[in-house]
């Protein structure tokens, strides 16, 4: 076990890794470009800038929009990448067997339906964690607004009935099960809107990662010590220029090893999804048991599947972590 694990973390560190060095190379090309334009100079490769400048505001910016672009374009990349390679290994592994085997079989015939599933299956935990994460944003500001004396009486309503809604649908998301969740919300969905059951899908994943990441922003802005609150009025900031420059970048870097953790749990969960037909990893392991009328072999070869992805995803994520300097903060579970 310890040498499987010792094989995902070395893995893991190869493929963070590339991705770091890709981000750097990116943002040395954006430098010496576009950054042309507002630095009036080249910058080094892996340079720290000067975070009062305006290119570095403008980098930002940038940096989170092409990010976003790259998630929310997942599914065309991978299907015409990476998922062809997997496909092809998963059935170049089935001719390992014997011909007498029914997990080479399995591999062989559902080689790239594997593959395919893989791709579902972080489809909806990537996107899902992330549009989880920028509604978690608002609702977590909502949850932790403060009442002062100087506040009306219309916006200490507002803050108390916005305050009574987070909670209340924090509780209710995170109290009952995503599969029970999944059923109400597709067909009872139908009912209104004849969706496709991958955008019900989303929009589950969704909701629940919105409700357990608005728990864990809400621990991440009450850890920062009040006196940094204390010290931005102190300078003259508003309440709510304090809690945006001050508070919550903060929060927000605290919160990035929950984060993390709350997108390998949506690539465990997601399975339940099976129950509205989606068509991920579970799913195909059903499938290859009804055809060989046997669960035993396509769940195993799933289950090294989900361990494979889940242990890699960590391993990334924490050397990620690492290079970025991401501080280990206790807050609450994502659970």
């Amino acid at each position: 076990m310890a040498v499987l694990k010792n094989v995902f973390k070395q893995i893991g560190k190869a493929i963070a890794f590339l991705f770091v060095s890709l981000y750097r190379l990116f943002l040395f090309l954006l430098d010496n470009t576009i950054g042309l334009v507002f630095s009036k100079k080249i910058n080094g490769y892996n340079k720290a800038l000067d975070k009062d400048k305006v290119w570095y505001k403008v980098r930002f910016v940038l940096q989170i929009l092409v990010l976003l672009l790259l998630i929310f374009s997942f599914n065309e990349i991978y299907y015409y990448t990476i998922g062809q390679v997997i496909g092809s290994f998963i059935t170049w592994i089935g001719t390992l067997f014997k011909e007498t085997s029914i997990y080479g079989k399995i591999l062989i015939e559902y080689g790239h339906k594997f593959s395919e599933g893989i791709g579902t299956t972080l489809y909806l935990s990537l996107i899902g964690t992330t549009i989880g994460f920028i509604f978690a944003i608002f609702l977590s500001l909502i949850v932790t607004l403060k009442r002062y004396p100087e506040d009306g009486v219309i916006k200490k309503t507002f803050k108390s009935i916005g305050k009574w809604f987070v909670k209340t649908y924090v509780t209710v998301i995170r109290g009952t099960p995503m599969m029970v969740q999944a059923m109400i919300i597709y067909w009872g969905g139908k009912t209104f809107v004849d969706w496709d059951y991958l955008v019900a899908a989303l929009v589950v994943v969704s909701l629940n990662t919105t409700a357990y990441l608005t728990e864990v922003l809400r621990g991440g802005i009450e850890s920062i010590d009040k006196g940094q609150q204390e010290g931005g009025l102190s300078l003259g900031l508003s309440n709510f220029q304090t809690m945006m420059t001050i508070v919550f970048p903060q929060a927000i870097k605290n919160s990035m090893a929950s984060i993390g953790n709350e997108f390998v749990i949506n690539i465990k969960d997601t399975s339940v999804l099976s129950v509205i037909l989606v068509v991920d990893l579970f799913r195909v392991a059903q499938l290859a048991q009804a055809k060989y009328l046997n669960p035993f072999p396509p769940f195993i070869i799933v289950a090294v599947i989900y361990l494979i992805l889940t242990s890699t995803i960590t391993a990334i994520l924490k050397r990620v972590s690492k290079v970025l300097e991401v501080p280990e903060v206790k807050l609450p579970s994502a659970n």
